[in-house]
């Protein structure tokens, strides 16, 4: 058969076509996935190619995992490629040894996710969080008691162990999930936010990061978040060429300046904020905090459109959600001045509590398809038949039927302490949230005035099972008078421990002196019962008919 020199021409093209496919494959035959930090070209590299993405935070235990695909995909459909995600501690080993990793703290089904929803994970495992969660994310047995306090976020040798115990079953979990194995993961964080922290010490940020290196490797890019103040930046980042700093502000700050000042403490690298502020933290008792979408969304095109070259950005929250349980924390940056954070963790976030899409969300994905077309999802599509806002429901107005009374409540407790000489913390107790009931009962009536200090946070005053009053821990009034009685209870209420700053060492009880009319209630040798309720067994819980009308029930029912 004859052929032409046309159909030489393709036959040979087609040889040559195959050589070079397989020697390509030859050479990179085996060649295992890449992430590293090109520090020459102030960039990331992944699989040897310059990689750009933006992130958003949202934290898998702050969504009921049912929720997880959906929002993990609104993110995604917002031009997200990363998804940045704290591990909470404390819900993973709520008491010392006890390990969860199942139902919303089932963290390796939530990478699985993200990656099936084409989202890479940069994950963020402490062991502190701060998050505005209880404790910074830390288990309150880490805390030691208050008579034999441990030193947090320091070399003491207790916490460490603590430490040590918790990412020895956390870190090789995350191994096979990191992207160099096949997963998601390709940034993991060293501490959080270590300079804002009084202790201010190498040695423990060293520490931490030998730790990970031992159990995810040498390749596996570590970083630091910290502000961009001096301070932070002196004491937060590890001072290693190994683990990229990083810094945080929000669209009221200058980026110019804030990577200025980044650039005095780390010369090469790309430059990543990774907090990057589109709304804000809510307290009890203060208005919801907002941020305008115009802001947010000029100042993030400003940062994607900067002359100074890539810049990465996390967007913390992308998505806030919710502090179920009593998970809330608090703040308080001076004496006496506690602020306990609100069940609602919304944040004015571009993608609300509840899922849906708000003007936020929008500014930011036109500023993703004008300057970072290549990151967009075409598949994903906001407010389609596929990803649009919650479905709501009115109910009308929903009444109480029923209550627990406060002479029941013993009945919900899971430990009873009989003729304690003092008065014993919730971490004496091994009780990590909910109430402790102190009380008291004299051979003679009592009368007149009570005071009582060192309140961490609510304690509710009742005299022969009626309620008189409560004090709040940072009311000037520490003071109730009392009518006779015969019998005080104290029923004090954790409503979240301080998260950020040097007040972390939030033990809750009472820490404090009570007195009845200037005079000690220990002087008089009267003992404590004490009843731990965590509330954590409520389906024991005896209730009884509500007899008043809706909105006028008595405190003392």
């Amino acid at each position: 058969m004859k052929i032409s020199p046309k159909s030489k021409q393709c036959i040979v093209l087609g040889i040559v076509l195959f050589v070079l496919i397989r020697l390509y494959d030859i050479q990179y035959e085996g060649r295992k996935p890449m992430f590293i930090v090109d520090y020459k070209n102030n960039t990331f590299l992944k699989d040897e190619t310059t990689f750009n993405f933006v992130s958003g935070s949202l934290h898998y235990f702050r969504v009921p995992h049912q929720l997880w695909l959906d929002r993990l995909q609104k993110l995604r459909a917002s031009g997200i490629n990363v998804v940045s995600t704290y591990v909470a501690w404390n819900i993973h080993e709520p008491q010392k040894g006890d390990f969860n990793f199942d139902g919303d703290a089932d963290l390796i089904k939530f990478l699985k996710i993200a990656q099936s929803v084409g989202l890479l994970v940069n994950i963020r495992p402490g062991p502190y969080i701060c998050s505005e969660w209880d404790l910074g994310g830390l288990p309150y047995f880490v805390l030691g008691t208050p008579n034999n306090p441990i030193k947090l976020r320091t070399m003491d040798l207790r916490y460490l162990k603590h430490v040590d115990d918790y990412f020895a079953k956390l870190l090789p979990m995350l191994l096979p999930y990191l992207y160099e194995n096949g997963g998601p993961i390709i940034l993991v964080q060293v501490e959080n936010e270590y300079g804002s922290y009084q202790a201010c010490n190498q040695e423990y940020m060293n520490y931490l990061t030998n730790t990970m290196r031992t159990y995810l490797g040498d390749k596996v890019v570590l970083y630091t978040a910290d502000g961009w103040d001096m301070h932070h930046l002196i004491c937060g980042p590890v001072h290693t060429k190994d683990v990229l700093t990083t810094v945080n502000f929000g669209p009221n700050s200058d980026h110019r300046s804030a990577f200025s000042r980044l650039r005095a403490f780390q010369k090469h690298g790309p430059l990543v904020n990774s907090e990057f502020y589109p709304g804000w933290l809510d307290h009890w008792g203060e208005p919801h905090q907002c941020k305008s979408p115009e802001v947010v969304g000029d100042k993030f095109g400003d940062m994607l459109n900067s002359n100074m070259g890539n810049i990465y950005i996390n967007f913390y929250m992308f998505f806030g959600g919710t502090n179920f349980g009593f998970y809330n924390g608090a703040n308080m940056l001076r004496e006496p001045l506690y602020q306990p954070d609100p069940t609602s963790y919304d944040y004015d976030a571009p993608l609300t509590e509840c899922g849906d899409f708000t003007d936020k969300y929008f500014a930011i994905r036109n500023n993703i398809v004008k300057y970072r077309p290549e990151l967009v999802d075409a598949d994903l599509v906001p407010n389609s038949a596929k990803l649009s806002n919650s479905i709501k429901k009115r109910f009308g107005k929903v009444f109480f039927q029923e209550v627990l009374p406060f002479t029941n409540i013993k009945e919900l407790a899971t430990k009873a302490i009989q003729n304690s000489p003092m008065l014993l913390a919730f971490e004496d107790l091994q009780q990590d949230f909910g109430f402790i009931l102190y009380e008291q009962s004299f051979a003679q009536p009592q009368k007149d005035n009570l005071y009582i200090n060192g309140i961490r946070d609510m304690v509710y005053v009742y005299a022969d099972d009626v309620f008189i009053g409560k004090i709040y821990r940072h009311s000037d009034q520490k003071n109730i008078t009392l009518p006779p009685f015969k019998k005080l209870s104290l029923l004090v209420e954790n409503m979240g421990r301080i998260n950020y700053g040097k007040y972390m060492h939030d033990f809750k009880g009472i820490l404090g002196d009570v007195k009845i009319n200037n005079e000690l209630i220990s002087s008089r040798s009267s003992l404590w019962n004490i009843w731990t309720l965590p509330l954590n067994n409520t389906q024991k819980a005896k209730f009884s008919k509500l007899s008043s009308q809706p909105g006028n029930m008595a405190c003392n029912s």
